[in-house]
């Protein structure tokens, strides 16, 4: 008599992979390489740019065919941002690049003088970037002409790598800082609104997480909070506590936080928790929402969770993990590898 056995489910099938480009040559003697850049996708034409550690930004067409590429003297350690016929990129050598999409001619660039690691945001004629210096920098999109500054000085000891991008709505250009501070400002003059010290106590207090939605601003502190505030008025309207929280994503109905240890699903009204999902190596770009799945890089690979239950589909690691955020067209995600592998996912 046969002995009867209970066989795991089958594994999801999310994709299939189209293609798959080497963009950085391996070094021998590099221990653990990381790509933070990311790519970024023309909605139009379908054309993905992407910024790599070596200093390179290239431009691949939807069947995988490098069109451009472009040099800075520096790391891209953040996705560019592509907008009309131009994208906008920011490099470790100090400079905001803006280059034609159709030919990877440089249009303009600007001397920030502190790297720019953070993906541009353009609004009202404006390009505005964070530097990692603590610096919310806004210049004229067509030019690269200086507008307007707002600096903190960098918090004193140890602070997380990194910052996160600025966020425009309502009028206001929203900032985070080192020291654990959210500023609001006149996306236009760069005027002070309010400002907010919103990190709790602690070694590290980045403000590394920014969302906004229907009015709220929705915070991520290092230090261990997540919060929701007004952004016309910065009144905090609910606070949730959990250490270590970094990066954010809106979409489906809920607020992912991802933290040093676990993904939470956030309500996005009262800051309850719908669900957590334990996290094994740690937060790197920000998860990224497909539908109602959402795309989680934490180092060891890229996770897909299911948005509205917390429940984990699959796991894509190309071998040497996914720290950067991933983009989306239609049904095509495009994924950076650690090793700088460029790869094309359809979703079935």
């Amino acid at each position: 008599m046969g002995v009867a056995t209970q066989l795991p489910p089958a594994p999801i099938k999310l994709w299939s992979v189209a293609w798959q480009r080497q963009l950085v040559a391996s070094k021998a003697l590099e221990w653990r390489p990381e790509e933070l850049g990311g790519p970024a996708v023309d909605p139009v034409g379908g054309l993905v740019v992407v910024g790599t550690r070596d200093g390179w930004l290239h431009a691949y067409d939807p069947d995988g065919k490098r069109m451009w590429s472009f040099e800075a003297a520096g790391r891209f350690d953040a996705a560019p941002r592509v907008h009309a016929d131009l994208v906008y990129a920011g490099s470790t050598d100090g400079r905001l690049y803006a280059i034609e999409l159709a030919s990877g001619r440089l249009r303009w660039k600007y001397e920030a003088q502190e790297e720019v690691g953070t993906t541009p945001v353009v609004s009202g004629g404006l390009v505005l970037v964070m530097t990692l210096q603590d610096s919310l920098i806004a210049v004229d999109a067509k030019t690269g002409a200086w507008k307007w500054h707002h600096r903190r000085e960098t918090r004193e000891g140890f602070t997380v790598r990194g910052a996160a991008a600025p966020i425009v709505s309502g009028g206001l250009a929203l900032g985070a800082y080192s020291d654990g501070t959210v500023a609001a400002l006149d996306v236009l003059t760069g005027t002070m609104r309010w400002e907010r010290k919103v990190a709790p106590a602690g070694d590290f207090m980045d403000v590394d997480g920014l969302r906004v939605q229907a009015g709220r601003l929705f915070v991520a502190a290092y230090s261990g909070a997540v919060y929701a505030i007004d952004i016309q008025t910065g009144r905090q309207e609910w606070e949730l506590k959990t250490p270590g929280a970094s990066r954010l994503a809106l979409g489906a109905g809920v607020l992912v936080a991802v933290t040093t240890t676990q993904v939470l699903g956030i309500a996005m009204q009262d800051g309850s928790t719908r669900w957590t999902l334990p996290l094994e190596g740690a937060p790197a770009g920000d998860p990224v929402l497909l539908g109602g799945t959402a795309a989680v890089p934490n180092g060891n690979g890229l996770l897909f969770v299911d948005a509205s239950s917390g429940r984990l589909l699959r796991v894509f690691n190309p071998g040497t993990g996914v720290s950067a955020s991933p983009a989306w067209r239609g049904r095509r995600v495009y994924v950076l590898s650690n090793s700088g592998d460029l790869l094309a996912l359809d979703f079935t």
